[in-house]
């Protein structure tokens, strides 16, 4: 209720009937406590949870003030009764708009049409401003509502790893807020669905105690997605906001949900972490989403690999160095289930120590589906030719080899009469796999490491000539063949031959 004069002024009064008759005329002026509230001055402080009517007259934009409290949340409900009306909370200190709502006349219950919702965690005032979009005039009506934050079902407090079931969202812009205890270096991910036969919108904030969001997940349906991995730096209790909101056409969620809470252990859970090079790893699984396994190896410097990883689903294969920078990885994102079709690439120690490969989920977004069986190989690349002799004769072709799997390098050896014209001829007997990808065919100085000569192919064809070159006064020569530095690697078979330098006309 709203005087203008003073209330002990009109309870002193020396004739009790003007008085009575004051009383009554500033009750019939002001507003009824039993009907809308009506601010009369731009800015005006207006109360919560009350219904409030007003007008715009002359595009003259509306503005309000009103009071939040510490650790409050609010949402503004917005009804217009003639006009295109629009309505933003605004903070005071910043100007920027913190959560808005529209409305055009219509059956749309008041309460069926809130504004996003606004935390205040640090309380003090927040404003209103209304405006009308289509015209110069317009009626309307809103309702500051404070939204309940604490659980009505569910225990407030959880630890990681548990399932919060049997909580709703009711009503409609209710946001539940749950407490769970983290310890510095812990890893934590966290998934939201929301339940029912026709479920809306519903997302899930990680934020500390403070308000410092973490990370958020949107649930309005399949595909569920999690929060990802969030490292967990400061032993403290954190919080998980659990609030209805628009996602798409998807309107705000009204009804249960369920969350689920995990605990990212690093370990492998069903095999031993210690690696042996060329040993396929099988019987290990991403058990839960944003599940890591980690998987350690030590080599000398220098030595150099290829690992290689297929899986149900879009894992991601990481080496790192025992300072964890990274060496190579892989995604296998496709049906096929050659476990040498998925290779990281040569890769080369530079460091001592204990490097390791990590698995995970590897692409954006990270969908709760995304578990499953994997299966890997660290793959130790060994130079030498495995299926025939390593030293070969001038004029004499080599077959039966072939570069297997991907990013396999083999080296031959040839003695030739120094200062002696030479040529190379190479070929794939059958196609690279992958397609596409060109293989290399070198012949080297050993003593210097120049490049005498090289050819290049990506398909099984004829045999292709490569450059004339000198024979080196040592009479040495090196051949390699395997993938062009910094590119795709592949497997195929190969032949090839050395042979007098076809003359010149």
């Amino acid at each position: 209720m709203r005087f203008d004069v003073p209330l002990p002024n009109l309870l002193h009064t020396s004739r009790p009937c003007r008085a009575a008759a004051l009383v009554v005329a500033l009750l019939i002026a002001c507003d009824s406590p039993f009907g809308p509230f009506k601010p009369l001055g731009r800015g005006e402080r207006v109360p919560v949870d009350r219904l409030i009517e007003d007008a715009i007259s002359g595009g003259v934009d509306r503005s309000y003030s009103f009071d939040v409290a510490i650790g409050g949340e609010y949402v503004v409900f917005l009804k217009s009764l003639t006009g295109f009306i629009t309505l933003g909370v605004i903070d005071p200190t910043t100007q920027f708009t913190q959560g808005s709502v529209f409305s055009t006349p219509g059956t749309t219950p008041l309460e069926e049409n809130p504004s996003t919702n606004v935390p205040t965690p640090q309380g003090g005032v927040l404003l209103l401003r209304a405006h009308v979009i289509d015209g110069a005039t317009g009626r309307f009506q809103f309702k500051i509502y404070p939204v309940n934050t604490a659980p009505e079902i569910a225990p407030r407090r959880f630890e990681f790893g548990d399932t919060i079931v049997g909580e709703t969202i009711n009503p409609l812009v209710d946001t539940d807020v749950f407490t769970a205890h983290g310890e510095a270096g812990q890893a934590v991910a966290a998934a939201l669905q929301p339940l029912g036969s026709d479920p809306g919108g519903i997302t899930l904030y990680v934020e500390t105690e403070t308000g410092q969001l973490l990370s958020f997940v949107p649930a309005a349906g399949e595909p569920l997605m999690t929060t990802g991995p969030i490292a967990l730096s400061v032993s403290r209790d954190y919080r998980f906001v659990i609030r209805s909101t628009t996602i798409d056409a998807h309107p705000r969620h009204r009804g249960l949900y369920r969350v689920w809470s995990y605990l990212i252990h690093p370990a492998p859970e069903h095999v031993p972490p210690a690696l042996s090079v060329n040993t396929e790893v099988r019987g290990e699984r991403i058990d839960h989403p944003n599940d890591v396994d980690t998987f350690t190896f030590q080599d000398t410097v220098g030595a150099e690999f290829n690992a290689f990883l297929e899986s149900s689903r879009p894992f991601m294969l990481q080496v790192l160095s025992p300072t964890n920078s990274g060496l190579a990885g892989r995604v296998d994102n496709d049906a096929d289930t050659a476990l040498f079709h998925h290779g990281t690439g040569p890769f080369q120690l530079t460091a001592s120590g204990t490097h390791t490969i990590r698995i995970e989920t590897g692409v954006l977004p990270w969908l709760v589906a995304d578990t499953g069986a994997y299966r890997f190989i660290l793959y130790r690349i060994d130079h030498r030719p495995e299926l025939v002799p390593s030293a070969v004769q001038v004029g004499d072709t080599i077959s039966g080899e072939a570069i297997q799997p991907a990013g396999d390098v083999d080296e031959f050896t040839a003695a030739a009469t120094p200062g002696e014209r030479l040529a190379s001829w190479f070929r794939l007997s059958a196609d690279p796999v992958p397609p596409s990808a060109y293989m290399s065919f070198e012949v080297l100085d050993p003593s210097t490491g120049e490049l005498l000569g090289r050819v290049l192919t990506a398909a099984a064809g004829d045999f292709a000539q490569g450059a004339a070159f000198t024979v080196p006064t040592s009479g040495a020569l090196q051949i390699r063949i395997g993938r062009i530095p910094g590119a795709e690697a592949a497997a195929a078979p190969y032949e090839f031959f050395l042979g007098p330098a076809p003359q010149v006309p």
